[in-house]
Formats: structure tokens, sequence, C-alpha cells
């Protein structure tokens, strides 16, 4: 029995699926007889770490020692491979910081584990070393550093050792603590991983480097989109570009007269009665960014929470405006909903919905940056009532709002088709790297 995977119309190898008997039972699972579960010392090396802190790092240096920091493993890069000819958020160690003469310079290759996380699904998190070129590059805090010592490992595929599930879910048995969980040298140096055979490896890296680069493709796209956005906006929410057939001038006002604004709240925690209702309530993680229609409603609440708290039940087709903690996200609510005290939200009198939408939210970051570098954290309904901006007649609002969430469209389009590749992709390499697909040799 085989299969064919296509990526963009291209035929990437075909695969056999191997038969039961064909397997071994081992303490870490179900796998091909002719693959080993050999111990982390058996196959690599540990290199020396540093427990430089944030506050020794640095983005902004032109020349420096590149330090992988564990939070950035969690946090920032988003590939397995870690690519220097691609990723530009990489921390340098402050000039002038002490470094230890027994210090270990990374090479292509090499691996980079996270040994602790705040949840069990970051333990063992790593990356793979990739196009290091001339730079200098070191292992940093809470990070375990691995080099193959036998040529027992593909460059490509090392990574890869620590995403299977059958390995993931036994790092999560030795892993220690309650809220961070971490794992030790000593337990990880005899902790067991499974291991194809070398060519096998090669193959298995070759696909998921298909995929990789699928989705690579996929995020330039959305990228070069959301700056065209970006572009658009500016042109377009500033009078700065206008459409045929519209040459009136733009009117100043005042957005405490657009609409009424209102301030959220949130209901004790305390009191679970108040957390069992039907009434939507949000935060500001709820929103996403530069995207007005999605809203992640996980919470309900009851009338009683509204009536004892400072929350209040916001209109259909109202602005939700995150003025605090994540400060300029917007959304437009579909239906009746209540929000935390992160938001102040807006029920307009008159308008078009989706222009005012666009346009405050480019008004929240301009009003950010303008005010870059001081100690600023959000904006409360006083602070509003003083935001004035300049905007067109109803019916340019509405040209300048069809044209923008065209736009939107386009990229959630695209972000929605990222999102089914990265699932393949999983999907995929689970069954790759447990064996339950073989690769033809």
């Amino acid at each position: 029995m085989s299969e064919a995977i296509s990526i963009e119309n291209q035929k990437v190898p075909a695969t056999e699926v191997f038969a039961k008997e064909c397997y071994k039972k081992t303490k870490l699972g179900w796998i091909p007889e002719d693959w080993e579960t050999p111990c982390i010392d058996e196959i690599f090396e540990f290199l020396s770490t540093n427990s430089f802190s944030r506050s020794l790092l640095n983005y902004k240096e032109d020349e420096g020692i590149y330090n992988i920091h564990y939070g950035d493993i969690h946090a920032t890069f988003k590939r397995p491979l870690l690519d220097f000819n691609i990723e530009n958020r990489i921390p340098k160690v402050n000039n002038g910081t002490p470094l230890s003469q027994n210090i270990d310079y990374l090479k292509d290759g090499d691996l980079i584990i996270a040994d602790a996380s705040e949840d069990y699904e970051g333990i063992g998190e790593a990356i793979e070393l990739k196009n290091i070129g001339k730079n200098k590059v070191i292992s940093g805090l809470h990070t375990f550093a691995f080099r193959d010592k036998n040529k027992k490992t593909a460059e490509g595929f090392r990574v890869y050792i620590f995403r299977n599930l059958l390995v993931k879910k036994a790092l999560k048995t030795i892993a220690t603590g309650s809220k961070v969980y971490g794992i030790s040298k000593g337990n990880i140096q005899k902790f067991r991983v499974v291991l194809p055979p070398l060519p096998e490896q090669q193959k298995i890296a070759a696909i998921l480097s298909t995929w990789d680069n699928a989705i690579g493709k996929q995020e330039q796209l959305i990228a070069a989109k959301q700056h065209y956005k970006k572009g658009l906006m500016q042109l377009l929410l500033t009078g700065k570009k206008r459409f045929e057939g519209f040459d009136e001038g733009w009117k100043e006002v005042n957005i405490a007269k657009l609409g009424q604004l209102i301030g959220g709240g949130t209901p004790s925690t305390k009191n679970n009665s108040y957390w069992n209702g039907d009434i939507p309530w949000i935060s500001s993680s709820d929103l996403k960014e530069d995207n007005l229609f999605e809203i992640n409603i996980h919470k309900y609440i009851t009338k009683a929470a509204i009536a004892n708290s400072a929350t209040k039940l916001i209109p259909k087709n109202s602005l939700l405006i995150v003025s605090r903690v994540g400060v300029g996200k917007i959304a437009i609510s579909q239906q009746k909903i209540c929000t935390s005290q992160d938001f102040t939200n807006l029920v307009p009198y008159s308008g078009d919905l989706l222009f005012l939408g666009f346009k405050i939210q480019k008004e929240i970051q301009r009003l950010i940056s303008c005010n870059q570098g001081t100690s600023i954290k959000g904006f409360t309904v006083k602070d509003f009532k003083h935001l004035r901006f300049k905007i067109p007649l109803i019916k340019e609002q509405q040209k300048i709002a069809s044209v923008l969430i065209k736009a939107e469209k386009e990229i959630a389009l695209l972000q929605n088709q990222l999102t089914q590749l990265q699932t393949q992709k999983r999907g995929l390499m689970q069954k790759l790297l447990t064996g339950a697909v073989r690769v033809k040799i």
C-alpha cells in the first residue's frame, strides 16, 4: 500500500506502510523492527552552555556573539531549523560581557534544547542550527547543547528526534517541578529516543524540508500582503489617496461625538455562579491582531455578574477597542457581549462601522507610536474623549472600508491555507517519526 504526497503541485517521494509484524514493542512504544532506541549520550556529546539573563542580551548590535536563550526557543523561533540566513530575531551578548574560557561555539547541525518550560507541551522543545557561517553562536540560559559524536544522525533530522510524540510523551515523565517544569542533565543523559536508520532519516528530513519550504513561502506571502495592507491603510485612511468621484473635504471629529464610550470590567472569579451564564465575556487575548471579525469566546457570565461588576452589556455592531493590555486590537461585536476592563468600547451613533474600525485602530497605533519610550500602558475613556481625527463623508467611508476589508479577507484566506499546511505537516511528521508510514529508500 502506498500514498503520494503533493505540496504546491510538487511530488514528494511515495511512502509505504509496513505490516504489523515488522514492528517491535519498546519502552517508548511500537516502532519498526529495524529502528533503534539509543540513549542520548550514545548519540550526542554535551556542549557547554551559559546562564546569561535577558539583561545581558540585545538585538541592536551589528556584530557580536549570538546567544540562544530558552525563551526564544519557546516563543520566537517558529521553525524547527534555526536558519541564520532567514531568522533576524536572534539576540547577541552585550559587548563587554565576560565569557568563559571553556565556552563551546556551535556549528551547523548542533541541537539546542530548552530544559525548562511553564507547561508540559514545551518540555524538551528543540531547534537545530543551520547556515551559521562565520557567526559565533553559543547556547544560553536553561538549555542543553548537543553535537552528534558518531554520525548516527542526519542533519535536518536531529531536531525531529525531539518532536516524535513517543519521545515527547516519555520526556514528560522525567520533568520535575510545579509552576516550571525542568529536565536535569542526569535524567536526559540516559533518556532513550527513537532513531531510524540513517538513510531513512535523510529521506524523512528531505520530505519535511519540502513542507517547511512551502510553509515558509506561505508566511512570506502573508507578510507581503500585510505590508501592502498597511501601506494601503496609510494612504486611504489619511486621505492621501482618494478615489475618483470623491473630492469633498474631510471633517475633523471627536470620537466621543461618534458614539457612546463604554468601559468594561471583570466579574469576581471567586464566585463560580457568575461564570455559568450564557452572556459572552471576553478579555484582550480573545482578539486577534489586524482582524475586525475574529473573536474567540471562551467564557460566559450571568446577568448577576453584570449587576455586581463594572462590566456592561455591549450591543451588537459595536467597536470593541482594546485600550490597555494588548492595546490596539479592535473587533466588531457580532452579538451582545461583555468585555474586561482592558476595553473601551464604542457604540456608534453614525458613520460606517468598518471604516471607523480601521480608522480608530490606525489612530490608536499613531498614539502608541508618538508615545514610544514613555511609560504609557494604555488609554482610558477620558483619554479617548480627547481623541480627534478627520473623516470623509459616509459614501467615501464605505468605499475605503470595502477596499480594506477585501485586503483583510485575502490575508485571512492565506492564513487559513497556512494553518492547513501546518496541520498537514504535523500529521505526516508523526507518521514518519513513529514509523506508522515508512519512506522508500
